[in-house]
């Protein structure tokens, strides 16, 4: 049966960090409170177990929603130390948050989450490293790691041993190698022996230790190969196939998954963790919440100035395309003449973007008065709060295109649609007034995309809201 232990090894590196908490609350509290601060024990108990639970449970939630954990056992000295002081400021903003709602103004408050989070931050860093220590170099050369029997060519060995070893993978073991097509029993490989070739290699899997089989030949025949996985899979062995094809997408993140009941191997421009798509989604909830209040204050004094300037709807809703071409209504304040969209057409050959595209216009004449204040200061959008709410856009994404924008697309230009549209974005906040080049706005769009973070999201809120008080939103 065979079962891969990463996801036991997140729930290992999960429990340590609840230790280290654990351990660092205590251990701080004690050494500042009663060591420091000279308070009883007793009080000391009753200060920090009144915040203890509240504290736990955000730092484990944070724990568990922040990267701090990814790609733990590849992470070098210095990542692990960065790390490390990044779970300390994060305990330090948390104590001094629940301190701050508990209303809590004691002088040893004040100063026992610091000590606690830089033991914390010590015990972090000391316990991922001995963690990493006995995954790679004690528990790898037991025999309780998945021991590997490698079956390839000798013109591959050599850039298989150097990748298997860069690769610092703790829960497989490399034991012997099979070239099936040169006789080199004997020889040595980065410490692994060569003990078998093609006409041997099912009789050494049947006496020696084989967990799995790792197999990178070249292959025309599939019917072969076939019969080679399906012999060491009557073994009870656990098989492994590279496939030549994969090589030429490193830059794609490639999974196997089941579409039905058909084996499929899926590509992605990007993944991202189900966690984390969560939470931008309950920031997405809240902040359309939020939002949607002050759309509601907002309204009551831009109403009137509005619909006196020129009688209509006070809302203007138009079709745009979303999330891989995903049509839906868009909401907005009305900062145009009724007459807007059969206007445009006239207008078109004075369009500033230079193409069919997008179309931006810096004194368009359909713009009402009031209109032009609302778009300068993006008040304009509040209403797409609303959509926001309902799931077709989010806080922070890319630019929604109109439907006749959509059908004019190339096909590498609908890449910026492979993430929700959003009501702010990397093109808002980079100078779009100075951007007229739509390649330009693709690029800014793609590299959203491609490192999309919680963080970036935040970074780009926080700078949309300068851009609109420095009045730089039309």
């Amino acid at each position: 049966m065979y079962q891969s232990r990463e996801k036991l090894q997140d729930m290992v590196l999960l429990l340590t960090d609840i230790i280290c908490f654990m351990v660092s609350y205590l251990g701080g509290g004690y050494l500042w409170l009663v060591g420091y601060r000279n308070v009883s024990v007793a009080d000391m108990k009753t200060e920090l177990l009144e915040s203890f639970g509240v504290v736990f449970v955000i730092y484990v939630l944070f724990m568990l929603f922040s990267d701090l954990e990814r790609k733990f056992i590849r992470r070098s000295v210095y990542q692990e130390i960065w790390a490390a002081v990044k779970a300390g400021v994060a305990l330090v903003f948390i104590m001094a948050m629940i301190i701050f709602l508990q209303h809590n103004n004691a002088d040893a408050s004040r100063g026992v989450y610091f000590c606690i989070a830089a033991i914390n931050t010590v015990i972090f860093f000391a316990a991922h490293m001995l963690l990493k220590y006995y995954l790679l170099r004690v528990y790898r050369n037991k025999r309780a790691a998945n021991q590997v029997f490698l079956v390839t060519t000798g013109d591959r060995v050599s850039d298989i041993m150097a990748e298997t070893d860069n690769a610092r993978d703790w829960e497989h073991r490399l034991a012997g190698i099979a070239i099936i097509d040169d006789n080199q029993i004997g020889r040595w490989y980065e410490g692994v022996p060569v003990v078998a070739t093609y006409s041997n290699m099912f009789q050494y899997a049947k006496e020696q230790i084989v967990d799995e089989v790792f197999i990178d030949v070249p292959y025309e025949d599939g019917s072969s190969l076939a019969k080679v996985v399906q012999e060491f899979a009557n073994m009870g062995a656990t098989v492994h196939i590279t496939i030549e094809l994969l090589h030429k997408f490193d830059d794609y993140h490639k999974s196997f998954t089941m579409l039905g009941y058909i084996p499929v191997i899926t590509f992605t421009n990007q993944y991202n963790d189900w966690k984390m798509l969560a939470v931008k989604r309950l920031m997405d909830i809240a902040g359309a919440l939020i939002g949607l209040l002050i759309t509601a204050v907002v309204t009551v004094f831009l109403a009137p100035p509005l619909l006196i300037e020129s009688p209509g709807p006070l809302f203007f809703s138009q079709q745009r395309v979303g999330k891989n071409g995903r049509y839906f209504k868009i909401y907005k304040f009305r900062s145009m003449y009724r007459d807007a969209e059969e206007r445009k057409k006239e207008l078109e050959h004075q369009n500033e973007m230079g193409s069919a595209l997008m179309f931006k216009m810096k004194e368009d004449p359909r713009i009402t008065k009031v209109g032009k204040f609302i778009r300068k200061t993006s008040i304009d959008e509040l209403p797409q709060f609303f959509n926001v709410l309902k799931g077709d856009m989010s806080l922070v994404g890319t630019r929604p295109p109109t439907v006749d924008e959509f059908k004019q697309y190339e096909l590498h230009q609908k890449r910026r649609l492979s993430a929700k549209p959003g009501i702010t974005g990397l093109w808002q906040v980079s100078g779009r007034n100075r951007i007229v080049d739509f390649d330009e706005v693709v690029k800014l769009d793609v590299q959203y995309i491609d490192n999309w973070s919680i963080g970036l999201d935040l970074k780009i809120l926080c700078k949309t809201v300068l851009v609109v008080f420095k009045s730089e939103g039309e």
